[in-house]
């Protein structure tokens, strides 16, 4: 049984006659349309708009709070040469943000340089031991960029030791805002921007505009690569400046960025998937790992052996974080496998490095379906710090913000949180979240919700409707990818991938149209498709995929589900004592065969001769051990049980059908034999006379039953005589006779066809 992780959300499948109206004028799909003015784009022209995004669209930077007063202050530090130092952030985001403000100031002449926290031993944010440190270097103004807001303490120091200190941020504002010379944040109380979903390099880039007094194209490479790395809302100014920022990574004229990109495989198509699987992953790496300043450095240097240099150590601490990820992975998994019945995951390990165990979180979160917290134990100190991700609906900030006075550390929110803890407070801290979640019941917690753009054949799926798709890009947050629904009749080629075969691969058909899909981080599920491959729902975008010159459209799959009863098929001529260790309800048909097999089934399940089925409702699976003489038995048994699985093992050691039924002839020339012989010794000699008569031995004795039944012949101690007061009677009232046309019929149905066919048949018999 395969079950859906999301909860599929159709849209309105009804299409408005304004959306028809404008695909016509626009010449676009009226479906496109319609998602669009259910989004809010109401009229032609911001449908027009949000099609077609210009750089003219972005506001003028001065609409921003204290924007004026800050850059005022900046070139006042220019003019009089006074140090001024970025302080950035360790994340894909911080990093283009310092570049952008560093690279803005440098070109305006300033005496500038930049700060990039090291996680490790600064923290995250503003640092007041830094800022005293940097001060006392000589920075006489400090200018944030992606980190400020929550920085008072730090702002404090600045003020007292003499040194201005501009905010440029994006995060949420506190209810105490510090004490700075400025803030320059969309979201600024009583002062908001009209658009107020920036990421820190949206800000920054902002501010470059404003100093340099026009739209520094050359910056939206950067730019972009910050707002899709920190996943913000991909509409409006946004929109605007991924695009033309893709446009500029393509053709980019930063060696360090050339590199990097070469080295992550991004070759013709740049779009967002290729700053979000390509470059953001490599330059978080570089704050997971240690110091992120060499990404600064990448990211401006015009040196073009500086930037291959600094580009092959970004791919090296890529590669050692993916190491990372994948060994505290395999202990993490391990540690959670044996906490079944907890409803929050807590593991933790000795040198798990403390810089990726928020992905390796996120990777119990994808396994398990659970909130999991992962930490590392400091040998020394005893204490653990760590990372815990969340799922929809269960807040993890508040279920561990009951036992605040317990933490050495502790902050966060809703889905994500950072902790520090003792070794010997984990025990509490377990329990005191599985308290919380059965309280908060997460068990019934709703599932997050898939939008399913419409529902579709595999004929449907086409280039032109990816070209279709392609004008709502770059997809991300609030633009996510159209997803589409497919209930194909079959699945096939089910194939897993990758060295450990952790991604799936396979092939919908669907009335002679196939396509491909795949499935990432699902290999497991491999067997559990091939069970229910005529029975499955699959949700998936389109992506273009080009091979030796073709180039196809496949899916990428985004959920799946059976659909119904999950269909095992293991027919079979052997039977083995391992066949009935499975925890099962085995059902029999043959008693012969059911009192022979009976000892083998273990005490955890139960076994049935049909049509006993009284026992069966305690099983949601059932194995069918043998064939049936009658398939009405089995659509009878199938109809009268209760079950989520059903496993068919069928086993006949001697398929009658292929033996057949007698002919005219066969029936014949047995008659004639009968008649003319007296006392035939019918149990000494069947193979003798089977012999002589030419017919089969099987045969010859399923004949000799019917004449018996029908009184064409007497059989006596073993003697078998012609009945001379026979009353003629056609040989299909014989229930020998009906029976074995049931038993080729059943096998014919259920033994000789197809995989695809048989669960197509087993699908009618369970109605």
């Amino acid at each position: 049984m395969i079950s859906a992780n999301f909860d599929w959300k159709h849209t309105n499948t009804k299409l408005s006659n304004d959306a028809t109206t404008i695909g016509k004028s626009l010449s676009i799909s009226p479906r496109i349309v319609e998602s669009l003015i259910e989004k809010g784009y109401d009229s032609e022209d911001k449908i027009n708009g949000f099609l077609n995004p210009q750089l003219s669209d972005l506001r003028d930077p001065f609409l921003l709070h204290d924007m004026e007063k800050a850059c005022k202050r900046i070139f006042s530090a220019i003019e009089n040469d006074e140090k001024i130092t970025v302080y950035g952030d360790y994340d894909a985001d911080g990093i283009t943000s310092t570049s952008v403000m560093y690279e803005t100031l440098e070109n305006l002449g300033a005496n500038v340089e930049y700060f990039v926290p090291n996680r490790f031993t600064d923290g995250y944010g503003p640092n007041p031991e830094v800022y005293k440190r940097l001060i006392n270097d000589g920075t006489k103004l400090m200018v944030t960029v992606d980190n400020g807001v929550s920085g008072k303490e730090s702002v404090d120091v600045a003020n007292e030791m003499g040194c201005d200190v501009i905010i440029t941020d994006h995060h949420q504002m506190p209810d105490e805002l510090p004490d700075a010379y400025a803030i320059v944040h969309a979201r600024y109380p009583g002062h908001e921007y009209p658009f107020g979903e920036f990421s820190g390099v949206g800000i920054a880039f902002k501010v470059a505009t404003a100093l340099l007094g026009e739209l520094p194209e050359e910056f939206l490479d950067l730019a972009a690569i910050g707002t899709v790395a920190d996943l913000v809302s991909l509409t409006d100014e946004n929109r605007v400046i991924v695009k033309y920022g893709l446009q500029m990574i393509a053709n980019t004229e930063r060696p360090g960025l050339y590199s990097l990109a070469n080295l992550a495989g991004i070759k013709e198509v740049v779009n967002e998937q290729s700053i979000g699987f390509g470059l953001a992953p490599r330059l978080n790496a570089l704050g997971r790992m240690g110091s992120a300043s060499s990404g600064v450095e990448l990211l401006t240097t015009f040196d073009d052996i500086k930037a291959e240099e600094l580009a092959k150590d970004t791919e090296d601490q890529n590669k050692k974080r993916r190491k990372f990820v994948e060994d505290i992975s395999t202990e993490a998994i391990i540690q959670a496998q044996t906490q079944p019945e907890s409803a929050v995951l807590v593991v933790y390990g000795q040198n798990w490095h403390e810089g990726v165990v928020g992905i390796v979180a996120s990777r119990l979160v994808e396994q398990f379906h659970k909130p999991s917290i992962v930490m590392n134990l400091d040998t020394n100190t005893r204490i653990l710090k760590g990372s815990g991700r969340s799922v929809e609906g269960f807040n993890l900030f508040d279920a561990i913000n009951g036992m605040r006075d317990q933490m050495v550390s502790f902050g966060g929110h809703e889905m994500a949180v950072g902790l520090s803890i003792k070794e010997e407070d984990v025990t509490a801290l377990t329990e005191h979240l599985d308290k919380y979640a059965k309280e908060h019941e997460l068990s019934d917690q709703v599932k997050a919700p898939l939008n399913i753009f419409a529902d579709l054949s595999c004929s449907d799926v086409n280039e032109d409707l990816f070209n279709q798709v392609q004008l709502l890009a770059p997809f991300g947050t609030d633009n996510e990818f159209p997803v589409f629904e497919f209930t194909p009749q079959n699945v096939t080629n089910v194939q897993t991938m990758g060295k450990d075969n952790s991604h799936l691969k396979f092939q919908m058909v669907d009335h002679g149209s196939k396509v491909n899909v795949l499935a990432f981080k699902n290999g497991a599920l491999a067997d559990d498709l091939l069970a229910n491959s005529d029975a499955m729902k699959v949700a998936g975008h389109l992506e273009k995929n080009t091979w030796k010159g073709r180039t196809t459209i496949q899916i990428m799959l985004d959920d799946m589900y059976s659909s119904g009863v999950e269909i095992v098929d293991k027919r079979t001529q052997v039977v083995a004592k391992e066949m009935f260790e499975p925890a099962a309800a085995y059902l029999f048909f043959n008693e012969k065969l059911y009192n022979k097999l009976r000892p083998f089934v273990g005490s955890d399940s139960t076994v049935g001769l049909y049509p006993d089925l009284s026992s069966f409702d305690k099983f949601d699976n059932i194995i069918i051990v043998d064939c049936p003489s009658d398939i009405s038995h089995l659509q009878d048994a199938l109809s009268e049980i209760s079950f989520n699985s059903v496993t068919f093992y069928l086993f006949k050691n001697h398929y009658i059908f292929k033996k057949g039924m007698p002919n005219r002839a066969q029936y014949a020339k047995l008659f004639k034999f009968i008649k003319t012989h007296n006392n035939i010794q019918i149990h000494d000699k069947v193979d003798e006379i089977s012999r002589y008569l030419g017919i089969d031995r099987d045969i010859f004795i399923f004949m000799v039953d019917v004449f018996n039944e029908l009184n064409f012949v007497y059989i006596n101690d073993g003697i078998m005589n012609y009945n001379p007061d026979l009353v003629n009677s056609d040989l299909s009232n014989s229930h020998a006779y009906q029976n074995r046309e049931k038993q080729i019929e059943a096998e014919k149905q259920l033994l000789t066809i197809s995989k695809e066919k048989f669960k197509q048949a087993i699908r009618i018999c369970l109605g």
